[in-house]
């Protein structure tokens, strides 16, 4: 049995390298299926970290204003021409009503002088015996007040004197209490007669006096016949009506809300996005950023900041985080851009919506329009000059009205000078060259000739109008300034110390943004500048 050995015909290399290769399939199978999941996730990551480094996302909400028609007076509603979900144009007939004054309906709302009367009679008999009580119960008191002190006398404790004096008030709350009960039973004599004569009259209320009048019947008659007395309420804009608070043919009183419509446009409805924006991530937000308004995945649209930071709210409960103990925002109003297409449900007020900002892209200019700045006495210089190119653009102007009477007269007195300065300057030039060169030497005349020169062009400017361009320019002392990074139009100004409305005068178009590496050409102070402290700037 030793010697035997089983021969098979199988070849197991054959199998050994069949097991081999199945199980480096598997692995290169799990191996490709964790790769992907892998690259996957960190595709994932990085877009959220791309899209919380692009973008910063703020809570808000839409917030509309509806339309309330109120009753002017009290009137008596009879029709609604509308209901719920109605959209009503211009000149459409919204409800029909009555002035209920024409007919004397509110006078019942008004009590009858009996019923007052009794009321107050039963009140001031109620409040006299509760006084009489009162004073009864006091009266019980000073009585053993004096029997204690009939003891003390007896045994020599105290005096007399304080006995009497309780006698004393004893006797006064007698005397009161009969005074008021005297006039209890006068008050019960008058509430006897004000309630017989209020159960003569009957049991008052509305409906009973519209009852016994019949101004019901009235009033349905009137409607009937279409009467003149009946009025109409008529809408104003396209509108949709989204609430209906009273009902056909009843009563509406004074101020009572009747239906309510909302406008529909953006500019009429005063259509607003309100965002909530921590104090830590204001940086992000400026007078000059658009931002994207994300009602859900399929609708959104842009908007601009229109208020920021007016005032503070407190988070809704929501919205806050439980990391965080700091639940106060700035609010930031936004208004739509206009020419968009919205659908009506997403500018409903109240819904909440996404507001998200660029960071990289957020409209700064670093000009000094990005946010209002303000000291002790207001606006400062840089947001003032800004506040002004913004009204100017939007056509607001501050009516001054010495400036409009007296700017007719300067220009009637500049005419005439200007007619007399074409012949003295030209006596001038003639006599000063030939005194000058004698006594100083010639580079100082060289430099007196475009001054006397610009003082002569004037009068001959129709015919050449380029020398007085150079005797102008001449005059002007320029420095010239390459732009860097974070420098704005107002920082020049104190640097140099001129004007900004100088340094836009002599660079037209660096009101609105200064591109960094460009060279301005500022006009220098002529206290401070000197010819070679202006020609070592230009160098």
């Amino acid at each position: 049995m030793k010697s035997f050995s089983f021969k098979s015909t199988y070849d197991e290399n054959q199998n050994i390298e069949r097991i081999i290769t199945e199980r480096n399939r598997k692995l290169v199978k799990q191996q490709v299926i964790f790769a992907v999941l892998l690259a996957l996730l960190l595709v994932l990551l990085c877009w959220y970290f791309f899209r919380k480094v692009l973008y910063t996302e703020f809570d808000g909400y839409v917030q509309t204003e509806y339309m309330d028609y109120r009753a002017m007076e009290d009137v008596y509603l009879f029709n609604q021409y509308t209901s719920v979900g109605d959209i009503v144009m211009p000149g459409d007939t919204l409800y029909s009503f009555l002035y209920v004054n024409l007919f004397g309906i509110s006078d019942l709302e008004s009590e009858p002088a009996v019923i007052v009367n009794d009321r107050n009679a039963r009140l001031q008999v109620n409040v006299a015996y509760a006084d009489a009580n009162v004073l009864r119960v006091r009266i019980r008191e000073l009585e053993n007040q004096i029997e204690k002190e009939d003891n003390n006398i007896r045994f020599g404790v105290t005096d007399n004197s304080h006995k009497m004096d309780l006698q004393r008030r004893l006797a006064e709350t007698r005397e009161e209490l009969n005074t008021v009960l005297r006039k209890a039973q006068l008050y019960s004599n008058v509430y006897r007669e004000s309630n017989q004569a209020a159960r003569r009259f009957g049991r008052y209320s509305i409906d009973f006096a519209n009852t016994q009048l019949g101004l019901d019947e009235q009033l349905h008659e009137l409607y009937a016949r279409n009467s003149s007395a009946i009025r109409y309420a008529i809408a104003q804009d396209t509108a949709i009506v989204t609430k209906l608070w009273a009902s056909p043919f009843s009563r509406v009183f004074k101020k009572e809300h009747v239906l309510q419509l909302e406008k529909l446009s953006f500019d009429n409805s005063n259509v607003q996005v309100v965002a909530y924006v921590p104090t830590s991530d204001m940086h992000h937000i400026n007078n000059n950023t658009k931002a994207e308004i994300i009602v859900n995945d399929h609708v959104s649209f842009t908007a601009g900041v229109q208020l920021l930071g007016a005032r503070t709210e407190e988070l809704p409960e929501e919205l806050r985080n439980s990391l965080s103990h700091n639940y106060t925002a700035v609010m930031v109003v936004f208004k739509p851009d206009p020419g968009q297409v919205l659908p009506l449900w997403a500018v409903v007020d109240r819904i909440p919506v996404k507001v998200r900002v660029n960071n990289f892209d957020n409209g700064r200019r670093n000009d000094g329009s990005d946010y209002w700045y303000i000291d002790q006495k207001g606006l400062t210089e840089e947001s003032s000059y800004y506040l002004g190119l913004s009204r100017r653009q939007r056509g607001l102007h501050h009516y001054d009205p010495d400036a409009y009477a007296e700017s007719p007269a300067p220009a009637a007195e500049t005419a005439k000078p200007a007619s007399e300065s074409a012949a003295k300057p030209a006596e001038k030039p003639a006599e000063k060259p030939a005194e000058k060169p004698a006594e100083k030497p010639a580079e100082k005349p060289a430099e007196k000739k475009p001054a006397a020169e610009s003082e002569t062009k004037p009068a001959s400017a129709p015919e050449s109008g380029g020398e007085t361009k150079n005797a102008e320019t001449a005059a002007v002392k320029y420095v010239y300034h390459k732009i860097e990074k974070g420098e704005t139009l107002y920082s020049l100004s104190k640097r140099y110390g001129v004007s900004i409305d100088d340094i836009v005068k002599h660079n037209p178009g660096t009101e609105s943004k200064l591109l960094w590496g460009t060279t301005l050409k500022i006009p220098a102070a002529e206290q401070t500048d000197t010819p070679a402290e202006s020609e070592s700037r230009k160098d």
